[in-house]
């Protein structure tokens, strides 16, 4: 029996959280209802309010519900880069519980609901279930992926493949929680943002997504993007593997029903 198999609530099947988990690891109803209680006080912003700035104090994570938000850096001369989109179902950073100030800035994208998150909630939860805590572990290990492969394209890549791979990665995270349709999916961030995610000028990223749109590889209507070619575009990447979330292997699996 998987975990998508498992019998679940409505509210439960929505959550983004037990979607990205329950690919990894099979997650019984008592794990699945754990999950939804963490960050139970839920709390709004608006699209462009800042959550946190960097080298400030911190003593909680941050679990997003809904909405979109970004994590940057910023320079004193005003250069900012983008270290990475958070979707919900994202924890955003636990190495909050290990370090006493922010690494960097967190700004709402669109109107978010979030969490704030103590390291004793997550602690409770994974010493209560082994399942969870490696769950949260290899969720871990995925994000320290995505990290690495966003840093090989921005210093590596050239124009062209480091866009095509930061839009193959947020369309592999949204089909992940079931928010991506099919090859379309919704990426409200601006060209400013986008820009400064993959390290280039407004005007190198317009001429950019031009050529994209050209070679009939995306097209972008707004907010909404199609991949018009995946296997192309997939080529083009060359740095997706790393980018899937795979369930533990069944030995681990069974250990953790011990």
């Amino acid at each position: 029996m998987t975990g998508r198999q498992l019998s679940e609530k409505p509210s439960q099947l929505r959550s983004p959280l037990v979607l990205k988990l329950r690919t990894m690891v099979e997650l019984t109803p008592g794990d699945v209802a754990a999950l939804d209680a963490l960050g139970s006080v839920r709390h709004h912003c608006a699209g462009g309010q800042t959550l946190f700035e960097a080298d400030k104090r911190r003593t909680a994570a941050v679990l997003v519900h809904d909405g979109w938000a970004f994590r940057h850096r910023t320079l004193s001369d005003g250069r900012r880069q983008v270290i990475d989109f958070d979707l919900p179902g994202d924890l955003c950073d636990p190495t909050v519980f290990v370090t006493s100030r922010a690494g960097f800035s967190m700004q709402a994208l669109t109107a978010l609901s979030y969490s704030l998150v103590r390291a004793e909630e997550v602690l409770d939860l994974m010493t209560r279930s082994p399942r969870i805590g490696a769950a949260f572990w290899w969720a871990d290990a995925h994000q320290e992926a995505i990290t690495r492969a966003h840093l090989v394209a921005v210093g590596r890549m050239s124009a062209y493949e480091r866009v095509a791979y930061l839009l193959w990665e947020l369309w592999t995270r949204l089909r992940m929680i079931g928010l991506a349709d099919g090859a379309g999916f919704e990426f409200p961030a601006g060209q400013d943002v986008i820009a400064d995610a993959a390290g280039l000028s407004y005007v190198h990223l317009s001429r950019t997504l031009r050529r994209l749109d050209r070679e009939g590889l995306l097209r972008r209507a707004g907010r909404n993007w199609r991949i018009l070619d995946a296997g192309r575009l997939h080529d083009l990447v060359q740095i997706t593997d790393g980018l899937q979330l795979n369930p533990l292997a069944r030995r681990i699996q069974e250990r953790l029903s011990r």
